[in-house]
């Protein structure tokens, strides 16, 4: 049995070695793959944002596994110093890791409300834009009083993707206005039909995916905060919090006074105040 104890010592140092390295490699590769989504950097852009939003939340659990290895390969091998520095250094960059999901959920939710306002406004730009175009080729047909006077009203606001042009058809100037009209109706309807509206299911689908992404996030932030660790503490960031919670709330508790308390001295303010004792002879 003493025979054993070196050999199972040195097992568990290779063993501890082996699981820093995988640790450290899944770091990388998660490092990598979000890198690799955020290039090139578009901070202002709300798809780009929900780009890269998506890559930290969906490969996140690569990099709580190699925290996680870490802590087991420091648990395995309590004498080697290197090891052990390097799981505190990545304890502490974790509580970055926490403050950062944390911070994902409200750009999530602000992300998913621009893309739909986005939609929304770019519909109604559209849409104004038409009405205002169709609305001057329709006036410029109408107040033209010839021929050569309708095509250069036309002329002057021709817009190629409406398809509105003048054509001499050798008709009189009230029935070749009457078929323009027909045309530039059939066309307006066109392009209102082209220009919709999201539809209730794209925008139930952008909020189910942000409530999910919030929601993952703040599950990896609690998982994150698990293992990480401040700076002279002890304990992890996550008990440290809800330590901290509970002494407030205690301390809130006692400055309030207990429920019994509080009870008492109200029925004593209401009773009237008792005469004092007759002096003893």
């Amino acid at each position: 049995m003493v025979s054993d104890s070196p050999s199972r010592g040195r097992e568990s140092a290779v063993l501890a070695d082996r699981l820093s390295v995988f640790s450290i490699t899944l770091f990388v590769i998660y490092g990598g793959g979000v890198v690799a989504t955020a290039i090139p950097l578009r901070p202002l852009d709300t798809l780009w944002q929900l780009r890269v939003s998506s890559a930290l939340i969906s490969a996140a659990a690569i990099p709580l596994v190699g925290l996680g290895l870490l802590h087991l390969a420091a648990y395995l091998d309590p004498a080697n110093a290197a090891l052990e520095r390097r799981r505190d250094s990545l304890a502490r960059w974790a509580v970055l890791a926490v403050l950062g999901f944390l911070l994902l959920i409200p750009v999530q939710a602000y992300a998913s409300w621009s893309t739909v306002t986005t939609a929304r406004a770019r519909l109604t730009t559209q849409l104004t834009s038409a009405n205002r175009n169709f609305a001057l080729i329709r006036e410029a047909i109408n107040d033209a009083t010839s021929l050569e006077d309708l095509k250069a009203r036309l002329q002057a606001l021709e817009s190629p993707e409406l398809g509105i042009r003048f054509q001499d058809l050798g008709l009189p100037l009230p029935e070749t206005q009457r078929q323009m009209l027909i045309r530039l109706n059939e066309l307006e309807e066109q392009v209102k039909a082209r220009i919709k509206a999201p539809p209730p299911e794209a925008i139930e689908n952008v909020a189910t995916n942000a409530l999910r992404v919030m929601a993952t996030s703040l599950i990896y932030a609690l998982a994150f905060a698990i293992a990480a660790q401040r700076r002279g503490r002890e304990v992890p960031l996550l008990v440290e919090v809800l330590t901290m919670w509970s002494v407030r709330q205690q301390s809130r508790q006692n400055r309030r006074g207990t429920p019994a308390a509080i009870e008492e001295d109200y029925f004593a303010q209401l009773a009237p105040p008792e005469d004092d004792p007759p002096p003893s002879p």
